[in-house]
Formats: structure tokens, sequence, C-alpha cells
């Protein structure tokens, strides 16, 4: 199902990733991980080799470990910028990965697609919990900003927890086999 997402930055659709979405995750991975690994005194081939191996690896393990899991593309218009997955059980939800192209940063649009995310989850789960890497500032101040609070530390991640607000009411456009959502 294809849920629509209503946001001060206008809206976005959070649609189920397909097999066709291999190059645009792998692209959108290697954005946020070719700059950790750019001074290692390897060359190019082994530094794109390496990219590639823990991409699988990370694929294969949130595959394994959240098979219940919703893998998600985030598309503006047709095109997709970005990737959420959210494990929901028993209550609880757990934002497993959430990553933007780089030209969809440091604009507002993460937090205003997790404002809007937390609204649909929220209707299912009251505690929303997140991981961190500790010195990623700029995911900890968006998360933050949207109400995340720190509950602890597996190194080198923060914990952190999102409660429902009381009373509660959300409004998600979702299509398919969902209706419109309004308080």
């Amino acid at each position: 199902m294809t849920v629509l997402l209503e946001t001060t930055q206008g809206t976005f659709a959070l649609r189920p990733e397909q097999p066709q979405d291999a190059c645009f995750l792998y692209t959108l991975f290697r954005s946020h991980m070719a700059p950790s690994i750019a001074a290692m005194p390897v060359d190019d081939a082994v530094k794109e080799s390496l990219l590639r191996m823990q991409f699988r690896s990370q694929t294969m393990t949130y595959a394994a470990q959240y098979a219940g899991a919703r893998f998600d593309i985030l598309e503006r218009d047709g095109r997709p910028f970005g990737r959420l997955i959210v494990h929901e059980d028993a209550g609880v939800a757990t934002f497993v990965d959430f990553a933007l192209l780089p030209d969809m940063r440091g604009a507002g649009i993460g937090t205003a697609v997790i404002k809007r995310v937390l609204d649909w989850v929220a209707e299912r789960c009251p505690i929303v919990h997140a991981s961190v890497m500790a010195g990623n500032e700029a995911s900890l101040r968006m998360i933050r900003r949207v109400g995340f609070i720190p509950v602890g530390e597996i190194p080198p991640f923060l914990q952190l927890e999102w409660q429902r607000p009381q009373p509660f009411a959300a409004t998600v456009v979702a299509t398919g086999a969902a209706a419109k959502q309004s308080p």
C-alpha cells in the first residue's frame, strides 16, 4: 500500500520497495557511506568493492532481522529521494533506517516526513524507537526536533524514544486498501 504524506514541505509518497529499486538504494547507501571511507589509503576500486560489500551486508541483515517490516521508498512527484524502514511489533515501532539523497537533506524535508510518519505509525504504535549514530549531529537534531528523547546508549548508537501525545489525532492519506483519515 502506498501512503501519501501531506507535509509542510509538500506531499510525498511512501511506497513499498520493489526489486527495480536496487540501483537507487545503492546510490542512496553510497551517498551516506562514501565520505566515511574517502580517506582510506586504498584505490577507488577497492573502496567501491568495500561499499558494495557493506551494502549487501546491510540489505541482508535488515531483511533477516526485520522480516515483517515495511521497506519503503520516499518519492516526490514520482522521483525517489529516500528510504524508510519501519518495524512494528506489539505496539512498538522501530525506525530501522531513514535516509535521504544529499540534495534533499538540510531543508526540513526529513523533519516534515518523520512528523507525518509518526502520525501514521502512532495510529497503531504509541511508542517509536530509533537508534542514531552518536556523532551524527544532523540526524540527532532532526529526531529531537520531532520529540524523540534519549533513553539509552549501545555504542556507537544513541537509543531514542518517542511517545504518542494524548489526546491523539492524525491525518494521513493512504491509497489502496485504506482511506483518508482525519481528526
